[in-house]
């Protein structure tokens, strides 16, 4: 499969749009028992991981993903003792995770157990987070593993899962309401949330549909955006929100309430994530802001 090409053809999500990366390199390639996972490697992006044909993630730039998905959140609240990723098999969000001094534990819960041991094996720069102390991986349903959780037991909720649905008839894992109501139970008076959607201007219906099953958990909403050039569309949104049982949280969190410097974001190791990074990136389009606004507010 050297030279040919992996091509993401969603009309769904992407109509009348087609994105390829040449494969230099198939690296490897299997079938689980959930998806069709492949690792091969691109001139420029490296080494890029794809489940069911979606890329997930590239040597090059996992980075910006994988630490704004973490910091949003992370920043939002001054407690994060106890994370729970949801999704995140490839351990880019543990990894990031740890890296605060305030987290004590991180549960990572995956259900398939094949993309945990390729990214062991061919992308370790990630996967190794597991080997952290602080970082315990469940191999299990996130919907399942969620329903048998107790009540108000974590801090903050990261939802890392692939936006490809199990068939073109059904939604992404995230847009689901029985999911979020589950994850309201299991989080803390003000802790919080936040997921991966979709990119402004991309597909608003599927963004409004993402938001409005969001808000079941909380209407303390609030959109980053993030540049990552292996994505289809060059970027990705993320939704992050914290959860207040008693009364409605007017809290801005386009600015985050714990700051982290850029000279302190050296020190931990960050490479995108810094407070001012954390507002410019919640910093919308006019016409977005007020499309945004509605959806938020409706």
């Amino acid at each position: 499969m050297a030279g040919t090409w992996h091509t993401e053809e969603e009309e769904r999500e992407y109509p009348g749009q087609r994105f390829q990366l040449r494969r230099e390199k198939l690296i490897y390639e299997t079938q689980s028992p959930f998806q069709t996972i492949q690792v091969f490697e691109h001139v420029k992006f490296g080494r890029v991981l794809s489940l069911d044909g979606c890329i997930q993630c590239s040597t090059f730039d996992e980075f910006l993903y994988q630490e704004m998905l973490t910091f949003l959140p992370l920043c939002s609240t001054d407690d994060v003792r106890s994370v729970l990723v949801l999704g995140g098999g490839d351990g880019g969000v543990a990894r990031e995770v740890v890296k605060d001094p305030r987290v004590e534990s991180c549960t990572v819960g995956d259900i398939d157990e094949a993309v945990v041991e390729t990214c062991r094996k061919y992308i370790p720069s990630m996967a190794d987070s597991f080997q952290h102390p602080k970082v315990t991986l469940v191999i299990e349903n996130a919907k399942e593993y969620l329903k048998r959780m107790p009540d108000n037991s974590v801090n903050v909720v990261i939802l890392d899962l692939t936006d490809c649905p199990a068939n073109e008839d059904s939604e992404p894992l995230f847009i689901n309401r029985d999911l979020m109501t589950n994850i309201r139970r299991v989080l803390r008076d003000g802790g919080v949330l936040a997921e991966q959607t979709y990119c402004p201007y991309s597909n608003n219906a599927l963004l409004s549909a993402a938001v409005e099953v969001f808000k079941t958990a909380t209407r303390n909403v609030c959109y980053g955006y993030v540049p990552v050039p292996c994505f289809p569309n060059g970027g990705i949104g993320l939704c992050f929100g914290r959860v207040w049982k008693n009364g409605q949280d007017n809290v801005d969190l386009s600015k985050p309430l714990v700051k982290i410097t850029e000279e302190r974001a050296h020190e931990m190791g960050l490479k995108c994530y810094y407070d001012e990074f954390h507002a410019g990136s919640c910093t919308m389009p006019l016409e977005f802001r007020k499309w945004w606004k509605d959806i938020v507010e409706g």
